[in-house]
Formats: structure tokens, C-alpha cells, sequence
């Protein structure tokens, strides 16, 4: 027994990267599921929204390192798994599609031999392995496994995860029904509300959705809009908060000192469950200024100009 047949599928092996771009904007994959939901760092439901429509190109990040080692770990991560629990898996090298509405889909890592569900397979650094303690699962990977039962009908997904070439673990995500049918929601509400009738999700207060925001529109030169009350309201709270920033800055700053006055040659300080740590810190800094100098040609052939949209406050009186 493995996945259920009859799964509308394309086939994905020996497809182009070009391609494999182009079919993935076209539908909710897996890694797209924890955006949707608020459960993505690097994605909100704008920026997607923004790929989706075209706006912005998808970036090509299969030639990044930490794609490229994934990519090269992942029959590792599953050999291992195998190791560990005496389970078979095999590659599935399709596309697959939700029974009932083709713009969801599935492109899974492995598959199991003896059973209904798969394998995702992940690299992860040292530092990360916090984020994976007590069999906990990272929200966007919980969010990509609920995902790929909601499409294949598989009753469970297991995730297997290899921390820098040192340490192994995997966890099992079981089918929920519940959670499957708020999913399903979420992601038909986003491809038929937003997606399909060309309305942006409201932009969240996330690093993601700010840069898909400076890239919606461009600026027309020394143009001018009236804020209406709600704006000015916002201007306002956003002067407060600049202005308790910098009093927090102040206050941190005053802190800080005190320490500092208190623990003179010591490295490190301790109370009963906090700690402070100061310690000589070298950095190397490029001399810039100097190199342009000694440098004028090859610093212009080296120099490149990029322009981005800066939002600042000021005060008119």
C-alpha cells in the first residue's frame, strides 16, 4: 500500500527548472500552505499574493548553497529514516493536484512503500535544532505536511530532519480532519478572493509584506495624497511609537552602563536565571572611503546603484 491511485498528477521528472517555476505559479504548493496561514517568516500572504498574479518574479533560489545541500541530503535524510525505522520509501516524481480544486497541489519528497503517507525530508544547522526540542515541528513544516495530506489523502506525513551532519530525528504529524478542513479554507479563500479577482490580501506586519509593498507601485515623481482621518491616526501612532523607541534606547542605554559599572574587568555576570556577557569582540571592516580613493576605476567597475522606496516621518511645524 502506498498513496491512494487516481491522484490527478503531471509528471515532474526531467523537467526543466523554467518549468517547474512556471507550473508552481500557477497553484497553493506545499511550501506556500504556512504563508497563507501567518506561519512563514519569509512569505506573508501579500508577497505570495504579489508571485501568484505575476507582479513579482519568483526568485530562483535553486542555485542557493542551502538549497543545494538540502537538495543533496535528501536521499541521505531518507536512507536515514530508513535506518531508523525499518520503514521502505521511494520517490514520487510527480505534481499532484486536489481532487476538487486543481489550483492546490502536492509535490512531496518520498513516499512510503508499506503505507498511506510520505516522507519530507530537511537540513537543518546546529543553532536550528532549538526549534525541533520535544518533538516540536516548526510552524511552516506543520503547516507543508498538513498540507500534502489535504491533497494526497495520505494519513500521515513523517518529517525527517538531518542538524549539520551531527544529529537525526524525526517526528510524525497524524491526519486531522479539522485542521485539514481549515486549511482548505483558508487556501480556497485566498485563491478565489485574492488570487483569481486581483485583491491583495491586507499587508500584515511582517518583514515579507513591507518588501512586497515597495514593490507594488511605481512612484510617481513629487506626487501628493490627502490622508483621510484613519491615516492621520496611524501617523500619529506611529510618531508615539518612534518616540517611545527612543526613550526604551535611552532607558537600555542607562541600564546597560550600570552593568557595566558594576561587573568593571569581569566577562560575565549571573543572577538566578539570567546572565550578561561582555567580552572583546574583533570585526574586520573594508576601508571603503580609502579604496575609492587609491582605487577610482576599479571602484566604479565594481559600484552597482539600486533604488528602493524609503518611508519616513517627518514633521511639517
Amino acid at each position: 500500500m502506498s498513496l491512494r491511485k487516481g491522484i490527478p498528477s503531471i509528471k515532474t521528472k526531467n523537467m526543466s527548472n523554467d518549468d517547474w517555476l512556471r507550473i508552481r505559479t500557477k497553484s497553493i504548493g506545499g511550501s506556500d500552505c504556512g504563508a497563507i496561514l501567518g506561519m512563514n517568516k519569509y512569505e506573508s500572504p501579500l508577497s505570495l499574493y504579489n508571485k501568484k498574479i505575476g507582479l513579482i518574479e519568483p526568485e530562483d533560489i535553486s542555485d542557493k548553497l542551502p538549497v543545494r545541500f538540502g537538495n543533496w541530503n535528501e536521499d541521505l535524510v531518507a536512507k536515514l529514516f530508513e535506518e531508523e525505522t525499518g520503514k521502505k520509501v521511494r520517490n514520487h516524481n510527480f505534481m499532484m493536484y486536489h481532487k476538487d480544486y486543481e489550483f492546490i497541489s502536492a509535490n512531496v519528497d518520498k513516499v512510503l512503500v508499506s503505507e498511506n503517507a510520505i516522507l519530507e525530508c530537511k537540513t537543518a544547522s546546529e543553532f536550528k535544532k532549538k526549534e525541533w526540542l520535544n518533538g516540536n515541528v516548526p510552524g511552516s513544516y506543520m503547516a507543508q505536511c498538513y498540507h500534502y495530506m489535504l491533497v494526497t489523502g495520505a494519513e500521515r506525513v513523517y518529517i525527517a530532519v538531518l542538524f549539520g551532519n551531527s544529529s537525526f530525528q524525526y517526528e510524525v504529524i497524524e491526519r486531522d480532519e479539522e485542521v485539514l478542513q481549515q486549511i482548505l479554507e483558508k487556501e480556497i479563500n485566498f485563491w478565489k478572493n485574492h488570487v483569481e479577482k486581483r485583491i491583495p490580501p491586507e499587508a500584515d506586519n511582517s518583514k515579507a509584506s513591507e518588501d512586497a509593498l515597495n514593490k507594488m507601485w511605481q512612484p510617481k515623481k513629487e506626487s501628493e495624497i490627502k490622508f483621510g482621518d484613519e491615516q492621520a491616526e496611524l501617523l500619529k501612532k506611529w510618531h508615539i511609537i518612534q518616540q517611545q523607541r527612543k526613550q526604551l534606547d535611552k532607558d537600555e542605554r542607562a541600564v546597560k552602563n550600570k552593568l557595566r559599572e558594576y561587573m568593571g574587568e569581569n566577562e560575565v555576570g549571573k543572577s538566578e536565571d539570567l546572565k550578561a556577557t561582555w567580552k572583546p569582540q574583533k570585526s574586520n571592516r573594508f576601508d571603503k572611503k580609502r579604496f575609492k580613493k587609491e582605487n577610482p576605476e576599479l571602484a566604479k567597475q565594481y559600484t552597482s546603484t539600486s533604488e528602493s522606496r524609503v518611508l519616513r516621518l517627518l514633521e511639517i511645524n
